[in-house]
């Protein structure tokens, strides 16, 4: 099963390469399951919604400026959540919520406000107004978080990155483990916040779980499941050239070529552990077993 892990890993990067380098035209595959059903790229950063993100962080910005905008934009999780939702990069100094439950009251008329990719905690923030709105409850609670930026800005950087994702849990209501993880992993790609990269923490979420249960065919304890994803990630250059000698796959002709990745040419660490959910949905297919439809079209 590890050995199948690490051909999806080629296979799936090898349908971004032929796509997004060679410029070919689909299928980028022969296999049926990654033809027809669509799945999160194995760098986390290639994928659309992480590329529509960082664009913005590498504007000239204060990294309170950054951070607010990082947080907004996760808790909606769309592409367009800042061009269209919120009508462009947001100044913490003057976001008017108000201002943004009237616009959203008529975005949501027409249109989904929200991503489906992962559920946002149903706790309201304030549940004396609107508690049943997920959105405005959003906005109350951006509202109240601008004023905190410094203080846990500060708090990243004295601590160690392990330490980070407690801290963005503690500091922002409502993300829960594994929204911290991803806000904190954006954190990492916004230049002047901290130093640190998504090569030095880790949080296994639900589906790279589920993932590793599989792999290891035994119901994992969360310290187990850390271990076994720190496991995988160090075993990379092996198994990738046990693959190389076996089926003449090569992952060192197909990797994202970014000198400046950790961990290059292989993965990092919280890229392996996003890779494990979607090995599952993968393995789930691949054994007949039902799982949403969406397909990939170019």
């Amino acid at each position: 099963m590890i050995d199948n892990f690490f051909e999806f890993l080629y296979d799936r990067q090898n349908v971004w390469h032929k796509r997004s380098v060679l410029k070919e035209s689909a299928p980028w595959s022969d296999d049926e399951i990654l033809q027809n059903f669509r799945f999160c790229n194995v760098y986390r950063e290639l994928d659309g919604g992480t590329i529509a993100l960082t664009k913005y962080l590498e504007t000239n910005l204060s990294s309170e400026q950054k951070l607010f905008n990082i947080i907004a934009y996760r808790f909606f999780n769309r592409r367009d959540t800042i061009e269209n939702l919120f009508g462009g990069l947001l100044n913490p100094d003057e976001f008017d919520w108000k201002a943004y439950e009237k616009r959203f009251d008529e975005i949501k008329q027409r249109e989904s406000i929200f991503s489906n990719a992962y559920l946002i905690t149903a706790h309201a923030y304030k549940p004396t107004y609107r508690p049943q709105d997920k959105h405005v409850q959003i906005l109350l609670m951006l509202d109240e978080l601008r004023k905190k930026l410094s203080e846990i800005i500060e708090k990243l950087r004295k601590n160690k990155p392990q330490k980070g994702l407690e801290i963005i849990q503690n500091a922002v209501p409502m993300a829960g483990p594994f929204l911290s993880g991803q806000i904190l992993l954006d954190v990492t790609y916004a230049k002047g916040i901290v130093d640190y990269t998504a090569n030095d923490f880790l949080i296994v979420g639900p589906g790279a779980l589920w993932g590793l249960n599989i792999i290891f065919n035994k119901k994992l304890k969360p310290q187990e499941a850390d271990e076994k994803c720190r496991y995988l990630h160090s075993i990379q250059k092996q198994k990738f050239t046990e693959l190389l000698h076996k089926t003449g796959k090569n992952w060192l002709e197909i990797n994202w070529k970014r000198g400046d990745y950790p961990n290059y040419p292989y993965l990092a660490l919280h890229d392996v552990q996003n890779a494990l959910c979607e090995f599952r949905k993968y393995w789930r297919l691949k054994n007949g077993e039902k799982a949403k439809k969406r397909y990939y079209k170019g």
